[in-house]
């Protein structure tokens, strides 16, 4: 992530503000849930891990109270391919930035990243 005034690196995590130049750079607006999909495209794993990644980048800046991914659960083929590599992605994030990972109630091929705010 790269702050939108002076394209300084920053790690969404840890920064409120950017240390260059002191551009506010995370959303103090309450927003509710960043929705993602990576299970209906045809994604591959690394396509999905990077819009995974952006998602979970771009709710931290812009003050989303978290990220809905839908990662399938594989109703056509009895599996997902997506599902297990993208709940350990999560995970680490939820550990990273103390949220908390959790499964959508309403969609057995989704996982909600709750953020810490």
């Amino acid at each position: 992530m790269e702050c939108p005034h002076c394209e300084f690196p920053l790690d969404p995590g840890s920064n409120r503000t950017c240390p260059k130049c002191g551009t506010e750079v995370r959303g103090m607006i309450f927003q509710g849930l960043l929705e993602v999909d990576v299970a209906h495209s045809g994604e591959t794993w690394d396509v999905a891990r990077e819009k995974i990644i952006r998602a979970v980048n771009e709710a931290m800046l812009h003050g989303h109270s978290g990220v809905k991914i839908i990662h399938g659960w594989g109703a056509s083929t009895g599996r997902s391919v997506l599902s297990g590599l993208a709940v350990t992605l999560l995970r680490g994030f939820a550990q990273r930035y103390g949220g908390r990972l959790s499964p959508d109630k309403h969609n057995p091929g989704a996982h909600v990243l709750w953020l810490n705010r």
